[in-house]
């Protein structure tokens, strides 16, 4: 079994090599070299993960490998990536990134292209105002999810 230092290590050589395919229009090739070095990054974060590393490691790892999974337009496998990141422990700065590589993915999947996340801390007496506030915008109640004590209108 290879450790988790070699798989990143192949993943980003094979990365670096899509690169260098791409900037030549060698897209089939470019995009079998980023399939790849996903893979094997995948393979680096969840073996991390299996062997319990610590933070910021870990995130750094699930967040490099839903970066090569968009590239592939394995968009829902990024998410997926993400997802696991975000429920760990990241840093702020990681968790940032990490919630930028998902609109990106809202973005270049053409899913929910419209999606735009404002977390804004509402208090519950000012819920009907707030509530008020989004009716006149045209924004529904059924828009919107509570995200841990914060409010996400998607």
């Amino acid at each position: 079994m290879k450790d988790i230092r070699t798989l990143h290590n192949e993943a980003m050589d094979l990365a670096l090599q899509g690169d260098i395919a791409s900037q030549k229009n060698a897209q089939e090739e470019s995009l079998a070299l980023y399939t790849s070095a996903f893979e094997k990054e995948r393979e680096a974060a969840l073996l991390a993960d299996f062997m319990q590393n610590p933070e910021p490691g870990l995130s750094i790892l699930y967040r490099s490998a839903a970066s090569l999974a968009i590239q592939c337009g394995r968009y829902r496998e990024a998410e997926q990536l993400i997802a696991k990141a975000l429920s760990g422990n990241p840093t702020n700065e990681i968790a940032h990134e990490l919630r930028e590589l998902l609109q990106d993915i809202y973005a270049q999947s053409g899913q929910d292209e419209d999606v735009v996340i404002y977390k804004l801390e509402v208090p519950n007496k000012e819920r009907t105002r707030f509530e008020s506030i989004l009716n006149q915008l045209g924004l529904t109640t059924s828009k919107m999810r509570k995200v841990i004590g914060n409010v996400a209108l998607l």
